[in-house]
């Protein structure tokens, strides 16, 4: 069974779409993704094609900052797995980013996928770090939420401007979740080195969170609250999630989902503060 890379194009959606809706329990984004996947300027979708043009795999790599290459929605249909066909897509997508420039490569994988671990293991990545995907639902009933409905949270926050820019970045560099986090931030799951520059857009665009229990930068995406960057302490980290809620439950958002690096006094308050959380690890290529 013989195929070939090639770009993607806009016909290769509904070709996908079969293989790839139900790849997870809960569901997939690829499908979701694809269009808005084609359109980024900075962003390139190849697909391994059969004998005769249709696609069965999927792989994406793009561009976050002319240094990093992000690899995601690699695919395989179930009848093409295990002919390397996931590797030489991975290859590809990273040589097309040393062309550009960039400097590495940087994917993330849940820690319960063993398999996938594996291979991107032996494809030469190396483990760097856990970060923790907390979630909550606006509906939920626990002590938290209970708080938050009031409408009144006891350390409220709210959209900033540039002026809490400095202190924030400030306060951030020298903290124990910078050191944790190696640097970076997360945008839908995707982590890239932060910088000053990226707290002052996020002011501009209303997405600057400040308050007495520290900073955040939180935007609506999908009916939902998705927080990608935080400073906090542990004497306040509780009523940070909390306050954050508060937020999600004001802006009629159904699910607040906050991207934390692994510190435990960090996990400890999202439990407190009756969060789940899903552990993810961040792999990394010199390119």
């Amino acid at each position: 069974m013989k195929y070939s890379l090639r770009d993607a194009r806009a016909s290769d959606k509904e070709l996908l779409a079969p293989w790839t809706t139900h790849t997870f329990a809960w569901g997939d984004y690829v499908v979701d993704s694809f269009d808005r996947w084609l359109a980024h300027p900075n962003s390139r979708v190849l697909v391994a094609a059969d004998d005769t043009d249709e696609p069965v795999a999927v792989a994406r790599g793009v561009l976050l900052s002319p240094d990093e290459l992000w690899l995601q929605g690699i695919r395989v249909h179930p009848d093409w797995r295990r002919r390397g066909i996931a590797s030489k897509l991975g290859e590809s997508l990273q040589q097309w980013g040393a062309q550009q420039s960039a400097k590495v490569a940087l994917l993330m994988v849940e820690d319960w996928n063993e398999a996938a671990c594996d291979q991107v293991t032996h494809l030469g990545f190396r483990e760097t770090t856990t970060w923790l995907r907390a979630f909550q639902t606006t509906k939920h009933s626990g002590r938290a939420i209970a708080r938050a409905a009031s409408g009144a949270p006891d350390e409220p926050l709210r959209r900033s401007t540039v002026a809490e820019v400095g202190p924030a970045y400030l306060a951030w560099s020298g903290s124990e979740l910078n050191r944790a986090a190696r640097g970076m931030m997360t945008v839908s799951w995707q982590c890239r080195r932060l910088h000053v520059e990226d707290l002052e857009r996020a002011a501009e665009h209303g997405a600057l969170l400040a308050g007495p229990t520290g900073w955040a930068v939180g935007a609506p995406r999908d009916n939902r609250l998705e927080v990608g960057w935080l400073q906090t302490t542990p004497d306040r980290a509780v009523g940070h999630f909390e306050s954050l809620l508060a937020l999600a439950v004001s802006d009629r958002a159904a699910t607040l989902e906050i991207m934390i690096p692994a510190v435990p006094w960090l996990e400890e308050a999202a439990l407190s503060a009756d969060f789940e959380i899903e552990r993810l690890l961040l792999f990394e290529k010199a390119l």
